[in-house]
């Protein structure tokens, strides 16, 4: 807007001669590097869908609105023919309104491909034979997509840090896992950190031998997570075309973390879809394991606000689990008043679930113990954690 362009004024010399005096200017456009400029970009990619919503449909502008991250746009349908039409009409919207170019397009399906000119697809793909020649790994959003086996995978930073404070947080946030597939590996790492925090360690003053050792060991195995893929569908059946969809959302804690993981079950299928994972560091001021439990439990419910807002299903169609039974005895009491740190956290788990929502499950078959005490990646590829719970372990048993 006109009106806004003198809060982007700056001082440059006249005539860009420098021997002149020094002249007011301002900028009459959005400029690259502004610090709200991707916030800009991001409202001026959404205003142009909103305003073709009546000409190129209401799905466009969701997919534009809710499937994009800045000018990434991720989306999954149930045909070729439904995903095709869905990117041409993104295309004609965004080009023929806001004048921009939808391109760079990817999909482990040839149909798709083959449906758009080979300008638009991907810097990977133009040059490839997409009928014969094998399709590469796509890199969004910092995640390694395989195009020929439809999967997700890992690529682990190969540069060594140093060994202190600083290398270690630098190594942990260098593995960028926004699913939660890798908690119950990353964990350790996250526990290693905390105790070196605790310390009395300086940032750049060299790890004690035992800590060294510890992580150099954790270090070393983080590659072992290259040869794992993990399947970008959740189910082999179709999630559209589901006439149940059912979600199961497991919690549990220990001494040093807290975790909680959901899976998605289709028309009671024995498959189950593993969706999203979180484990934390547990807090360091002493707490009693209930209250670990509990912190667990909310944890799960906060995952299953999430699910439930991405995936358009309803909060009263996931089911919670823990393996405490005092966790559920708060949860199902209706009289008696507990001390602030129960209360409230109790009251934000009933304002997305209900008693009746909550059930039992035994250690053995609860998936979110493992990232509570985390284990080595090379036997995280056939772990409860990605393969779901066990089906007669989903027997309803509330407290």
């Amino acid at each position: 807007m006109k009106k806004h362009r003198d809060y982007l004024r700056f001082f440059w010399y006249t005539d860009n001669d420098f021997d002149k005096p020094l002249t007011v200017y301002r900028m009459c456009v959005h400029v690259f590097g502004n610090s709200p400029s991707p916030a800009i970009a991001s409202y001026g990619l959404r205003k142009t869908a909103m305003e073709g919503e009546n000409d190129f449909g209401s799905d466009m502008l969701d997919f534009v609105t809710r499937d994009f991250y800045v000018d990434d746009g991720l989306t999954s349908k149930p045909s070729s023919a439904e995903a095709i039409d869905l990117m041409k009409r993104t295309k004609s919207a965004l080009k023929s309104i806001g004048n921009i170019r939808l391109h760079k397009i990817s999909s482990n399906v040839e149909e798709v491909m083959h449906s758009f000119d080979n300008e638009d697809l991907a810097k990977s793909l133009k040059d490839l034979d997409l009928s014969s020649d094998i399709l590469p790994v796509q890199h969004s959003l910092g995640m390694n997509w395989d195009l020929e086996t439809d999967t997700f995978m890992y690529c682990i930073d190969r540069d060594v840090k140093p060994y202190t404070r600083r290398g270690l947080l630098s190594t942990i946030n260098s593995i960028f896992d926004p699913l939660g597939y890798l908690a119950p590996v990353t964990i350790k790492g996250k526990l290693l950190l905390r105790s070196v925090m605790t310390g009395q360690i300086m940032w750049d003053e060299p790890l004690p031998e035992e800590v060294y050792n510890e992580w150099e060991s954790w270090r070393t195995s983080l590659f072992d997570l290259e040869k794992v893929k993990f399947k970008r569908m959740f189910v082999p059946t179709s999630f559209s075309l589901a006439k149940t969809r059912k979600i199961h959302i497991y919690s549990d804690a220990s001494e040093k973390a807290i975790a909680a993981v959901g899976y998605i079950q289709l028309d009671d299928d024995k498959n189950f879809g593993f969706i999203m994972g979180k484990a934390k560091v547990a807090p360091s001021h002493t707490h009693t394991i209930p209250r670990l439990e509990l912190c667990g439990a909310l944890l799960a419910t906060e995952i299953g606000q999430t699910i439930s807002d991405q995936l358009d299903i309803p909060l009263s169609d996931i089911q919670y689990y823990t393996d405490s039974k005092v966790v559920l005895g708060y949860i199902f009491n209706s009289s008696r008043r507990f001390y602030n740190y129960v209360s409230n956290r109790v009251a934000k788990i009933h304002t997305v679930s209900n008693s009746e929502q909550w059930s039992y499950v035994h250690t053995d078959g609860n998936p979110a113990d493992l990232a509570t005490r985390s284990i080595i990646p090379s036997k995280l590829e056939n772990s409860i954690w990605l393969s779901g719970p066990v089906i007669k372990n989903l027997c309803r048993s509330n407290y």
